[in-house]
């Protein structure tokens, strides 16, 4: 599907459905295609939360399912990760490593609990190789109040 600024697909990993809420608003807005990012061994218990922050700290990455869409394809590639101990997420990680040479144009996006967003950006801009075109950051708390909406808003009318 084209957007009004050109072919753009969403890459996202959530494991708590919070960055799958922010990617689905900026497709929205955008008309997107959208990848979601899937683990081989997806995560659940509270073993899952000490692996994914020794995995963030340790600058691992995941195993990941085969991928539906083929970043080259795009213009633009908006990639959004959670914030996993002030790093972005491994299976992010994972996907960035795979698809670096494919990628074009990039912005990216990261939702977190706390702090470092900032952080997680800047580590994902660097793996890319790349400065993104534009970033969003979404607080936890700006989901539960739906204050997310403007700021997608505001992302996306940068992108456009």
């Amino acid at each position: 599907m084209l957007s009004a600024m050109g072919n753009t697909l969403i890459a996202y990993y959530s494991w708590t459905g919070h960055t799958r809420d922010i990617a689905d608003a900026i497709a929205a807005a955008l008309g997107s295609d959208v990848e979601q990012i899937r683990e081989v061994r997806p995560r659940a218990g509270p073993i899952a939360y000490i692996r994914s922050v020794w995995e963030a700290l340790r600058g691992r990455a995941a195993s990941l399912e085969p991928l539906e869409r083929d970043p080259s394809r795009y213009d633009l590639t908006v990639l959004g990760t959670p914030v996993w101990a002030g790093r972005m997420s491994s299976p992010m990680r994972s996907y960035i490593l795979q698809q670096r040479g494919k990628l074009g144009r990039i912005a990216l996006f990261c939702s977190e609990g706390g702090a470092n967003g900032d952080e997680a950006l800047a580590q994902m801009a660097k793996l890319c190789g790349k400065a993104p075109v534009a970033t969003l950051i979404v607080m936890e708390r700006d989901l539960s109040s739906g204050a997310f909406r403007q700021k997608v808003a505001d992302f996306t009318k940068a992108l456009k």
